[in-house]
């Protein structure tokens, strides 16, 4: 019977630069299977009712959905996700701190209450504040997921790419806007492997599918699994086996780094450069086999 190890940590990840990534833009909100932020940009709602006050003000728009340039609708209005609101006097990006009446099926007016430097009234719009990067997030999050590129259209800084990128566990961030922010690429899927039974009693290293070896007998100690490619995080370990272990601590799964001028792998946060290392631990009489782990870097 196949099932699932234990996983017990993943790290920030942050190692080397990727390499400058081909640029993209695109009038459809989702092209050729991923998201693209510019396309969500210049989508604009009202403001409606007021004048309303600097401070603390809850301010209504005219409806609590966004439509995309492809015809496909959203409601993105959430504390999660900020807010540029225009008007001749004073523009400014905001980030409601509450929301009502903004989701599906929901009475109009949808309301977002906002903390306020300028006043605001009938006539202002609303749009992104992330040059369409949190609700293309937003979206891809609503529909199970998936890759969010952010195409040289867009107007998302690299904080927003920063910042998006840990707003949703199954979505990725392609930063296709400039290389120089060291974000850019998409997402890679790492894997490791132990193939065979796993040896009893013991702490074992699994390593990638172009080893010259890759049998579930590993102790050393000092084998990288593998090396990261670029910038990112590291999201959703998952493992599994074609047989399971012979008992409830059978395959405790740590994700583990080295500093790069020691090579010693320790259960620490990582910098530029380190190595990863994928360990499992066995037990006696173990009957753990066939083990494969992935890992999502974003």
């Amino acid at each position: 019977m196949q099932r699932f190890l234990k996983a017990t940590a993943i790290f920030l990840l942050t190692a080397f630069a990727p390499l400058a990534a081909s640029a993209q833009t695109s009038n459809l909100s989702k092209a050729a299977g991923r998201y693209v932020a510019g396309a969500y940009q210049g989508i604009s709602n009202s403001v409606i009712g007021g004048p309303y006050a600097t401070g603390t003000v809850s301010i209504q728009l005219a409806h609590p959905w966004i439509e995309t340039p492809d015809g496909r609708t959203i409601y993105p209005y959430s504390t999660s996700l900020p807010v540029t609101i225009f008007n001749p006097s004073g523009s400014e990006t905001l980030t409601p701190s509450a929301v009502s009446n903004c989701s599906a099926n929901s009475l109009a007016p949808c309301t977002i209450t906002v903390t306020a430097s300028n006043t605001h009234g009938q006539g202002d719009y609303v749009m992104s504040g992330t040059g369409g990067l949190y609700e293309a997030a937003f979206d891809a999050n609503g529909n199970g997921g998936g890759n969010v590129v952010v195409d040289p259209g867009s107007s998302a800084t690299a904080t927003n790419v920063t910042n998006a990128r840990a707003l949703y566990t199954n979505v990725g961030i392609e930063d296709e806007k400039t290389a120089a922010t060291g974000i850019a690429s998409p997402s890679l899927l790492l894997t490791a492997i132990g193939t065979g039974t796993a040896t009893a009693s013991s702490t074992l290293y699994l390593l990638s599918p172009g080893a010259a070896t890759n049998a579930f007998t590993n102790t050393t100690a000092t084998n990288a699994t593998f090396v990261a490619p670029r910038t990112g995080t590291l999201r959703n370990l998952q493992c599994t086996a074609t047989t399971g272990g012979v008992n409830a601590s059978s395959g405790a799964v740590t994700v583990r780094s080295a500093a790069v001028s020691s090579g010693t792998f320790s259960n620490t946060s990582i910098t530029v450069g380190q190595p990863i290392q994928i360990q499992v631990t066995s037990q006696a009489s173990e009957t753990l086999a066939g083990v494969v782990c992935t890992v999502q870097l974003n």
